[in-house]
């Protein structure tokens, strides 16, 4: 389990630098979020889709998939938005799942929604992901007054969708996977559906050659002598 929290905060940390940096190239979500404590309900409306990349055809929609992780915390439940508009999309789409309140203080816990295309023939591109940690979700209270705005209001956030980057977490996580880890085998299970499969493991044997060139450019220049 240790090691699917660190992968979450790698997830959660690459998130923060997407949002500090400059270039957004896959695109932006606008949400809403707030966690219901009468229900137990997290409920997140995605509302638009802005500068998405374009699409490789004009025959396929865009949609979103959100999942609460680690899923040993919550019940394993995944649901998916679904437009027309390959770019600029409006959603307008509001998940509601289940969520226990001691799941949503532990530390690591986050909420992660994934942007994807199918096209005609039920092809899956993945576009990019966003973050939000669970204890970063407002706690409402159908019972306060409509002029408690600490806790009545949910959170209003554009974030900048990311693809995964270097995470030795994952990569290790990765390593486990088929060796008896039911933790590791579902976290990444969840991964690669969120991520089109084949775009997951493009990314980390993306991810696994950087390191071995990094490597071998390290061990290059320890072995150059400076006079």
């Amino acid at each position: 389990r240790e090691l699917v929290l660190r992968c979450c905060a790698d997830l959660a940390e690459q998130q923060a630098k997407a949002v500090g940096s400059p270039e957004h190239k896959y695109g932006e979500l606008t949400l809403s979020v707030g966690y219901i404590k009468e229900t137990g309900n997290v409920e997140v409306t995605v509302f638009q889709g802005r500068n998405l990349p374009k699409c490789d055809t004009k025959f396929s929609d865009s949609y979103i998939r959100l999942a609460l992780l680690p899923e040993s915390y919550f019940q394993k439940d995944s649901r998916r938005s679904r437009t027309q508009t390959p770019s600029n999309s409006t959603f307008n789409h509001e998940f509601v799942l289940p969520a226990p309140q001691e799941s949503m203080e532990m530390k690591g816990a986050i909420a992660m929604l994934v942007a994807c295309n199918r096209d005609v023939m039920g092809k899956e591109d993945f576009i990019g992901m966003c973050v939000i940690l669970c204890s970063d979700f407002p706690r409402i209270s159908n019972k306060s007054s409509l002029l408690d705005d600490s806790s009545s209001k949910r959170r209003n956030v554009t974030l900048p969708l990311f693809h995964i980057g270097e995470s030795k977490a994952l990569q290790e996580l990765t390593a486990r996977q088929g060796l008896a880890d039911s933790e590791a085998d579902d976290f990444l299970s969840t991964l690669n559906k969120a991520c089109c499969m084949r775009s997951l493991n493009t990314m980390l044997s993306s991810l696994s050659l950087t390191s071995i060139l990094n490597s071998a450019v390290q061990g290059a220049k320890s072995m150059i002598s400076v006079p």
